[in-house]
């Protein structure tokens, strides 16, 4: 049987003591054992420890399992800033209106496409108590190679798309009040048989898109927080 530091020094405390009774000990001082209150954001979530999830905050007494259904809200992309001076990492290309057009388009498509595909939730229009609103926004949006830069012809003119941070938020759709908010960094991964810029962001976009439907299917598993 494990035991715990607590107990294992409150054993040592009472032989020693018990070895030195002629000498009268001072009253043993104990520290407080309660736990620590959990940090809480500033819309009322919990942080959670993690192993699916990079970075997970969870409201109290939020449980995912009683929810069937989920409403699909478009992504929002927000790119990284080209800033003057700024010389950590690889270069990266500010984007022109049409190519974030045609990026969003083709996330927007992949991420409701694979929602499809969950195995614990399905896609609805309509609110109600056992629905989700569910949005997987992507921030921080890093472009390393400008659009047709292999001098190919891409009439899509979209970028190539390097890594981005994937932000699933859960909302209950019937008070709008956000349930759950999680962060994935995801990186891009290039097919080689992949012939244009156009092929090779939705290939990625397909592939962040079955990231955050794995991760809102592993949402179903977990535990009611109490």
């Amino acid at each position: 049987m494990t035991r715990s530091p607590l107990l294992i020094a409150l054993l040592a405390v009472s032989c020693f003591t018990g070895a030195q009774a002629a000498t009268p000990a001072a009253p043993a001082t104990l520290t407080a054992t309660t736990a620590a209150a959990p940090e809480v954001s500033f819309d009322g979530l919990q942080r959670r420890e993690s192993k699916t999830f990079t970075d997970l905050w969870v409201r109290k007494y939020f449980d995912v399992r009683s929810y069937r259904k989920v409403i699909f809200a478009p992504p929002h992309i927000e790119y990284r800033p080209i800033m003057k001076g700024d010389t950590s990492g690889q270069q990266a290309f500010s984007l022109t209106k049409r190519q974030k057009d045609s990026l969003n388009e083709i996330v927007t498509a992949a991420f409701k496409e694979e929602l499809a595909k969950s195995q614990h939730f399905t896609l609805t229009d309509e609110p109600g108590l056992d629905v989700l609103t569910i949005r997987g926004d992507l921030v921080d949006v890093v472009s390393f190679v400008p659009a047709n830069a292999n001098g190919k012809n891409d009439p899509l003119t979209v970028p190539e798309v390097g890594e981005a941070n994937l932000v699933l938020e859960l909302y209950d759709s019937s008070s709008d009040a956000i349930m759950v908010r999680a962060t994935e960094h995801v990186v891009a991964k290039h097919e080689p048989d992949t012939k244009t810029a156009a092929e090779a962001v939705k290939a990625t976009a397909l592939q962040w898109a079955t990231i955050l439907r794995e991760r809102l299917d592993a949402a179903a598993s977990i535990p009611l927080n109490p």
